[in-house]
């Protein structure tokens, strides 16, 4: 089966790796998983911190997966 490393606007994702989201949070405590997509650029996939939508942090299209599709 294949892979599919596409994300659209308002899809929202979580880090495959929980050690690599747990890193991430331990640098920044504002990221709170899922995190909302804004846009994605080849492998560099933008997004939300949270819901709040504070601030922007881009992640790689190979390290996360959907966990909820826009307009769900």
């Amino acid at each position: 089966m294949k892979t599919t490393h596409e994300f659209t606007q308002n899809d929202w994702v979580v880090m495959i790796e929980e050690q690599a989201a747990q890193a991430l949070v331990e640098a920044n405590p504002d990221i709170d998983w899922p995190v909302p997509v804004i846009s994605q650029y080849g492998e560099r996939v933008h997004c939300w911190n949270s819901e709040r939508r504070e601030f922007t942090i881009t992640l790689s299209a190979t390290e996360i997966r959907k966990v909820k599709q826009s307009g769900q």
